[in-house]
């Protein structure tokens, strides 16, 4: 089963803001500085009238090439910030925000 890049990367955004959540109370916190991540993608070129290129990130055990008969290694290095502020987060920074996001 490969998985579209922006839905990895979306899926990536909401477990940092559950890791906010299940941090609010702790005494501990982690700030991220930075997320790097490597993938094994594959690219999709569509020729529908709304042409365009999709990024799929192969999962482990998949096929290589299913998509284009080739595979590509992609690095992405993440830095996250709240979208307020434009600080680094913090694992419990203020998660009031997100409280009622559930």
């Amino acid at each position: 089963m490969d998985i579209e890049l922006s839905d990895l990367l979306a899926s990536l955004r909401s477990e940092i803001g559950r890791a906010r959540l299940e941090a609010a109370n702790e005494d501990v916190r982690f700030r991220i500085d930075s997320i790097d991540l490597e993938l094994q993608v594959t690219v999709e070129k569509s020729a529908e009238a709304n042409a365009g290129m999709k990024f799929w990130v192969v999962s482990l055990g998949g096929k290589a090439g299913a998509k284009s008969g080739q595979t590509h290694t992609v690095r992405l290095s993440l830095t996250a910030e709240d979208a307020s502020t434009g600080q680094k987060v913090r694992t419990s920074d203020d998660v009031t925000d997100l409280l009622g996001a559930g």
